[in-house]
């Protein structure tokens, strides 16, 4: 499985636009993968040598990746459509509700 974590983010100069970098780890057989479907827009990281994952969307600060059939890569962002949902079909107060019932309750 392939995952990527938040190593910073950046506004593009001309646009403006902000983007976010990921480190990419998983498998050698993930990770080859990976390569391939980047092909030319492959980025390694400077300091790890690991690939890096760009996106204009902030999912989490850690994310798995899916290879889509066509190549791109994208995040998994099931988790957040469905609370977005839950929201939708329910309104906040109760995908709040749903969200506490999943989240243990810290030890004091």
């Amino acid at each position: 499985m392939l995952t990527a974590k938040l190593a910073g983010s950046y506004r593009k100069a001309i646009t403006g636009t902000k983007v976010f970098r990921y480190v990419v780890s998983g498998s050698d057989a993930d990770i080859q993968a990976y390569t391939e479907a980047q092909g030319d827009n492959l980025r390694l990281d400077e300091q790890t040598g690991k690939p890096i994952w760009f996106s204009t969307r902030y999912i989490a600060d850690n994310v798995s990746l899916i290879i889509t059939g066509d190549n791109n890569i994208v995040a998994d962002d099931t988790e957040l459509s469905k609370l977005e949902s839950l929201v939708k079909q329910f309104g906040v107060d109760v995908a709040k509700l749903v969200l506490m019932q999943r989240t243990p309750a810290s030890a004091e």
